[in-house]
């Protein structure tokens, strides 16, 4: 045998040993007459007068283990901590707790003592799977059980809106299951002396940011958003327009024209110095109107479609628009065709509720 294969097998006895010795010491139980023991008679046990400190108790104990550890008496050690247990008072306890809980009313197997000391070391772990629960939840909701937004309506100027309004004729007419609808209070070149609501401007970019299918603006904010290149351009919409619709249709609605010109007229003196000397030459190109939204000029119309513009003297029109930035730009042309078309029948249901709309008196 090699001298490599004998160490691995005396290796093995040693372990086979040391195995054997373990299960040997744990077979050992104190004797009967010591674990019958009262404390009185058990701190006798260790030389000790029944009134003995607990210093005095554990010194004396842990003498005499060293002593019969050194001995290897493995039926002395174990009398030794049978009698310390009930010196201490060890013994008695846990007599009591195993009454206790023989006798206490049982909960899912535990007593109510059990669970309340399960739940103050164990209660982290339901913390944190109650938590993943919650987002798991969350997570199958938003992407399987609520439908997604289809198609969203972003309106930034100095109005308010009733959102369910437009979102419910949207669902009821254009096919939509989760039109997402809303706006944002924005106050432009504020010489009317207008209240401005805080994170107002927050509101309209993060509006913005969700790529919005259609815009809806006022005169005073329109002329940003066309220049920012958030406008389509919708002359030939306009023009398609023209050759179809009613003129009953068309007087509903008015183009909203703009040219870069325009707004350097309007407003390039009004820019900082530093802006002003990187604006961009004009070209014949620049002069030329297009068409980028459609103005609203009604207010019964506008109340119809659920604004109320809040400026008192600049032009209190709303102008509707596709955002270039949508993702459905062709559904989003559609959809704002269908809502101007409809503003006949807009009107019609808001004069049912409110009767004396038109009414001058």
């Amino acid at each position: 045998m090699s001298e490599e294969k004998k160490k691995e097998t005396s290796a093995s006895v040693e372990e086979t040993q040391d195995r054997q010795t373990h299960a040997a010491k744990e077979a050992v139980h104190a004797d009967p007459s010591i674990e019958a023991m009262t404390r009185d008679e058990a701190m006798e046990y260790f030389q000790l007068p029944a009134w003995g400190k607990r210093e005095d108790l554990d010194k004396q104990f842990w003498k005499l283990c060293k002593i019969y550890q050194a001995k290897k008496d493995e039926q002395k050690l174990a009398d030794i901590s049978a009698a310390y247990a009930i010196a201490t008072g060890e013994r008695d306890r846990k007599r009591e707790e195993k009454l206790e809980e023989d006798t206490a009313k049982h909960y899912f197997g535990k007593t109510k003592k059990q669970w309340a000391e399960f739940w103050h070391y164990e209660w982290w772990k339901f913390a944190i799977a109650a938590a993943a629960i919650v987002i798991i939840v969350a997570v199958v909701q938003y992407f399987f059980l609520e439908p997604k937004t289809d198609f969203r309506v972003a309106s930034i100027g100095h109005f308010s809106q009733n959102t369910e309004l437009l979102a419910d004729y949207m669902k009821e007419n254009y096919g939509l299951t989760n039109p997402d609808v809303d706006f944002a209070n924005v106050v432009s070149d504020n010489d009317e002396g207008e209240e401005v609501e805080p994170y107002a401007t927050s509101k309209a970019a993060s509006l913005i940011a969700v790529k919005p299918d259609i815009l809806v603006l006022d005169a005073m904010t329109a002329p940003a958003y066309v220049m920012g290149e958030n406008t389509m351009n919708l002359d030939d919409v306009y023009a398609q327009m023209q050759a179809t619709w009613s003129a009953e249709e068309l007087s509903h609605i008015e183009p909203y024209m703009y040219s870069k010109a325009r707004f350097y007229e309007e407003y390039a003196d009004t820019l900082p110095q530093d802006y002003r000397e990187d604006l961009d030459e004009l070209t014949e190109e620049d002069y030329i109107e297009h068409v980028y939204g459609f103005k609203v000029n009604d207010e019964i119309d506008r109340l119809s479609l659920g604004y109320t513009v809040k400026w008192k003297k600049t032009d209190p029109c709303i102008i509707i628009s596709v955002n270039i930035g949508s993702i459905q730009v062709d559904k989003a042309t559609d959809i704002m065709l269908k809502m101007l078309k409809d503003i006949s029948a807009f009107r019609t249901m808001y004069l049912e509720t409110h009767p004396y709309a038109e009414s001058t008196d």
